[in-house]
């Protein structure tokens, strides 16, 4: 199982759509998205800016998207966006790093946010478990139909770990475009994290893609891990500038 989720483009907030440059990049983002191979679905939010962004790939694959509204971006209270916090409101609840605890601490107990935080953790669980994903009580995968692995059928004494993997079966590949709250959100719930850590210590930027694998090294269990996160070489090899927005620092400039 491959996921894949795809930040909108540099964002016109007040109109919720693309501004010219975000046009620009979801143009260079297509062309990316247009070589890849076998994916399984397509998902997208609900809200412009994701749907201006995905728009351009849809087209290039000749696919169309499935919309929920649990993968627009949402707020803790009166719009207040819960990963903006202050670093002495951050770094002073230490209850904001437990994976269990966040949602009832300080100001992320004020408002909705734990709803709307399980309405994205129930959404996610209920794609993955259409392919046979279905989460245990112990946080990790249990797959319903196991494919033959070469990490657990025929392991490398000492490292279990097979390095050619030219032999591995077509892997079911979910997209999805939609926001940097909620990507963290889905991000930190499939690896066992708090998603403040994430909301507050990591960026990624317009158009970017983030991709995480099941790893399968026994059978019929799985636990997701990051292979990259907040990639933009269509942006770089497209000589168009990596945006800044929704980052309190300028990005680096190569």
């Amino acid at each position: 199982m491959r996921i894949i989720f795809i930040r909108h483009g540099d964002p016109d907030y007040k109109n919720d759509g693309l501004t010219p440059k975000g046009q620009r990049e979801a143009a260079l983002l297509a062309k990316r998205v247009a070589q890849w191979k076998d994916i399984t679905q397509i998902y997208q939010s609900p809200l412009g800016r994701a749907q201006a962004t995905a728009a351009p790939s849809l087209q290039a694959l000749g696919r169309e998207a499935i919309t929920y509204d649990w993968l627009q971006e949402f707020h803790n209270n009166k719009n207040k966006i819960c990963w903006d916090l202050l670093p002495e409101e951050f770094f002073n609840n230490t209850k904001y790093f437990d994976k269990d605890e966040w949602a009832d601490s300080g100001l992320m107990k004020k408002g909705k946010v734990k709803q709307y935080y399980k309405t994205v953790c129930d959404g996610i669980d209920g794609i993955l478990a259409q392919y046979g994903y279905t989460r245990n009580k112990q946080g990790f995968y249990d797959v319903a139909a196991p494919v033959p692995n070469r990490n657990w059928s025929d392991p490398v004494y000492k490292y279990h770990l097979q390095a050619i993997k030219d032999e591995y079966p077509k892997e079911t590949t979910l997209v999805f475009f939609c926001h940097l709250g909620v990507i963290f959100a889905m991000l930190a719930y499939l690896t066992g994290l708090s998603p403040m850590q994430l909301w507050q210590g990591f960026y990624i930027a317009p158009t970017s893609i983030t991709i995480l694998n099941s790893e399968e090294r026994i059978a019929g269990q799985a636990c997701f891990r990051v292979e990259r996160l907040g990639d933009t070489n269509h942006l770089t090899n497209g000589g168009e500038p990596i945006s800044s927005s929704g980052y309190f620092a300028e990005v680096f400039r190569e």
